[in-house]
């Protein structure tokens, strides 16, 4: 049943088809039909230097040469109606209509053949080729099978009207080809002037008013000087010149055609050079005239057409070679690049094949030759496992998400594997490439970093000692500060009270032994605070969150500011090395917050995730360039970064002049942590 309906549908397309052909086959033919007849009678206008229907010039014929050579030869009946219509109307019988039509249209055919066939004809007349076959086949050699059967045609239906047959055939194919010469190159060029410009419009006016008026003086019935105006006819050539180099053949066609028309005319009505003989030698020297003007300019035209195009395919191909060697020099600027750059470099397609490689690239992932690598699926070659020794899926590549979204991507963070199965730390960049606006591919540039992650693995021990070296120092001096100079600043203070409640002792001392005996209390509670913050037992023993409380009551006593804590959400446990980061972050800050920001508030907040440990100190104060801060002799921030650093954190640092600054602290919960909540 589906085929059935498949069927009707393209019977109807077809149907279709063929109805719209047939409508487009049955317009042409009326509209050449039109034309042979409306060109036809333009012919019969000038009846003093014609024959009964023998013209000097029979545009007709144009119309029908042009036609099938446009249309094709299918179109032989419109050519075979309107040339029958013409001779119809003529006073000719009906047999002799007939047979002219037949000639005509023969004619025609055979003109269009022989072009075809010899010349190669091209409708655009662009070349010499084209001008001198349509001359030589199209206007002089079908016109003598043209002029040759209605000749015949005449003198065998209707000989008793007319005498000299050589006479009759030289004006007959005179009257065909100069047809073909004036009207064939204009409609088959014509479209070429609906693409003027309107300043090439306004040029061809001009030509075409200082034509018709130098045609009027020529041909006009102005007193002749005989033997100079007949040499001033030959003037309009010039017009014909400018026409046949600024607008081609249809341009000096035109021309020819315009001079024809007003010199036609005023032959028939007796003035001008070629009204002074009989009919016969006016249309013959009309004739000969027009043909010298067309002939002159369409060759004209047709060598500038050709020498234009010559010189256009010699520029475009100057260009084209000159464009070869820019490039092949860009691509040769582009290999020394690629092969002198130390970082590995290599391309891929949509389907992640390799597309090119520099050496580096090679020598990096050790391969000895380029087509180990061109052509293979370098996620599967080079970037297939992780550091931890799981698959990496292609889905999760990031290399493989910029051929997808188009947007480059930075890390430092994966490896890359050699060809003998070892892994390095990598660098790279990806970047899209494009082919206009569609990502064809990426573009991957990376480096080894096995070094720089030694280097910094390195420092970061260090760093650890360092820090190490000093927690174990400040936990020293803290207990030395608090088990024996407090102590002993403690029995110090005993013993002055002892001392001032001694009855012995003057009033006057007792007074300024009480006055000692507070400053004593104040240094000891000096070196208490500072003990705590070199080494807090409430860290250890009462978790984080009691003993950044206490330090921010304590500090806030010692500087006189307001410190507001708040914690929430926090773990039941957190690893000392934790702790220990966040307490000294805190110290830190708050230390260059007083010292720094101007402002007597604080805000302090202590908070926990699924996944990770926040801390945040905030204050409204000056503010600071976090750029010029690292370039001061100060440590603070970098001591916080690399504490940080240490217990896989982050510290991120928003600070805006006059709008105060915050300083956040983020750590990583360890999966082996307690999940129980705290509220601290």
């Amino acid at each position: 049943m589906s085929n059935e309906v498949a069927a009707v549908e393209v019977d109807g397309i077809s149907q279709s088809t063929r109805s719209t052909t047939l409508r487009k086959y049955v317009l042409q033919m009326a509209i050449v039909c039109l034309a042979y007849v409306v060109a036809g009678k333009l012919g019969q206008a000038t009846t003093n230097i014609r024959s009964s229907n023998l013209g000097p010039v029979w545009p007709a014929y144009g119309i029908a040469l042009a036609a099938i050579l446009k249309y094709g030869y299918r179109v032989w009946p419109g050519v075979m109606a309107g040339a029958f219509l013409v001779a119809f109307f003529s006073p000719v019988p009906h047999i002799t209509a007939l047979g002219q039509a037949a000639g005509a249209t023969l004619a025609a055919m055979t003109g269009a053949f022989l072009l075809h066939h010899f010349v190669d004809f091209r409708l655009s007349l662009s070349r010499l080729s084209d001008a001198l076959g349509l001359i030589v086949f199209g206007a002089l050699g079908s016109a003598l099978l043209s002029a040759s059967i209605g000749v015949a045609v005449l003198y065998a239906t209707h000989v008793h009207a007319y005498t000299g047959l050589g006479a009759a055939w030289l004006i007959y194919w005179l009257g065909d080809a100069t047809g073909v010469l004036l009207v064939t190159p204009l409609a088959l060029t014509f479209r070429d002037f609906l693409k003027l410009g309107r300043g090439r419009i306004t040029e061809i006016v001009l030509l075409l008013l200082f034509l018709t008026t130098t045609c009027l003086v020529v041909f006009s019935g102005l007193p002749r000087i005989p033997d100079k105006l007949d040499v001033m006819a030959f003037a309009v050539l010039l017009f014909v010149i400018w026409a046949a180099v600024h607008f081609g053949i249809g341009g000096a066609t035109l021309t020819v055609l315009l001079t024809a028309t007003i010199a036609t005319l005023a032959t028939a009505f007796g003035s001008g050079p070629f009204a002074q003989d009989t009919p016969f030698k006016n249309a013959v020297f009309l004739d000969l005239f027009f043909a010298v003007l067309s002939i002159s300019g369409m060759t004209l035209a047709a060598v500038i057409a050709e020498r234009d195009k010559l010189v256009g395919e010699h520029v475009a191909m100057e260009i084209r070679v000159r464009s070869e060697e820019a490039v092949r020099e860009s691509e040769e600027k582009l290999r020394l690049l690629l092969d002198s750059t130390a970082e590995g470099i290599y391309g891929i397609d949509l389907e992640h094949r390799c597309t090119f490689c520099n050496p580096s690239c090679l020598r990096t992932l050790g391969y000895e030759r380029i087509d180990e690598v061109l052509g293979k699926n370098m996620h599967d070659l080079l970037h297939h496992t992780r550091a931890d020794g799981t698959l990496f899926p292609i889905e999760e590549c990031r290399v493989h998400r910029v051929a997808r979204t188009g947007e480059g991507v930075h890390a430092e963070d994966e490896l890359m594997w050699r060809a003998n199965g070892t892994g390095f730390p990598v660098e790279y960049w990806s970047y899209p490439q494009r082919k206009g606006h569609e990502v064809v591919g990426a573009v991957v540039a990376f480096s080894d970093i096995t070094e720089r992650k030694l280097a910094e693995a390195a420092l970061a021990s260090v760093s650890g000692k360092l820090i190490e070296a000093q927690e174990q120092e400040r936990s020293r001096i803290g207990r030395e500060l608090h088990d024996d100079i407090g102590q002993r600043l403690a029995l110090l203070a005993i013993e002055v009270q002892q001392l001032h409640n001694d009855p012995v002792i003057l009033p006057g001392i007792r007074s300024s032994m009480g006055e000692l005996q507070k400053q004593i209390s104040e240094i000891a509670a000096d070196i208490q605070s500072l003990s705590h913050e070199l080494h807090s037992a409430k860290l250890q023993y009462l978790g984080i969150a009691a003993a950044m409380r206490g330090f921010c009551r304590e500090f806030g006593q010692q500087q006189k500011v307001e410190v507001d804590f708040q914690a929430h959400d926090l773990p039941g446990r957190l690893s000392a090395d934790t702790s220990l980061c966040f307490f000294r972050v805190l110290q830190e800050s708050l230390h260059n917050a007083v010292k720094h920001s101007g402002v007597r508030h604080f805000e302090v907040r202590l908070w926990g995730t699924s996944e990770e440990i926040h801390l945040t100190v905030r204050d409204s104060g000056e503010g600071f360039d976090r750029e010029s801060a690292k370039t001061s002799p100060g440590l603070g921030l970098i001591s916080m970064e690399e504490r940080l650093k240490l217990v896989k954190g982050t510290l991120l640092i928003d600070s805006q002049l006059k709008r105060g600054t915050t300083i956040h602290a983020c750590v990583t919960v360890s999966s082996g942590s307690d999940s129980m909540r705290a509220a601290g």
